[in-house]
């Protein structure tokens, strides 16, 4: 099975909070949406290091989206509870697959980094909001 396959409940979840954060902000970039994924991954990398993440002087826009993102992978880790994540993103339906629900940090980190290959991609095709402008075809406005 290919990836995107497998996990495109994963993506889903990662992918909203940034559409919605985006139908919040549309001034936000896919650079911003690549450095907050970015201090995700490295959040889970110190984490399994048992260090403290590295200091990635972020804007508040990347700051704020890292903070969902996070709380996406906490969900997804079975460490907080849809009601936290709902809350977020405005009642967002988020979809699961109940049966292989708990993901480890590992697959999430490869998650957010399918998902920064598809920043990089749509960049490159639609310019500074290429990705963002691509996915939001997928994702209704709140």
């Amino acid at each position: 099975m290919e990836f995107t396959e497998e996990y495109e409940d994963v993506l889903q979840n990662l992918e909203y909070p940034i559409m919605n954060y985006y139908y919040q902000n549309p001034v936000l970039e896919d650079w911003d949406v690549k450095r907050a994924l970015e201090a995700a991954i490295e959040h889970y990398r110190a984490e399994f290091a048992n260090r403290p993440p590295k200091t990635k002087n972020l804007s508040l826009f990347e700051q704020q989206l890292s903070s969902q993102l996070i709380t996406i992978c906490e969900w997804r880790l079975g460490r907080v509870s849809l009601d936290e994540v709902t809350a977020m993103t405005e009642e967002y339906a988020y979809q699961f697959k109940e049966d292989d629900f708990i993901k480890t940090s590992e697959e999430l980190q490869k998650c957010l980094k399918r998902i920064i290959k598809s920043v990089e991609r749509w960049n490159r095709v639609g310019g500074k909001q290429g990705y963002l402008n691509f996915t939001a075809q997928f994702f209704p406005v709140p």
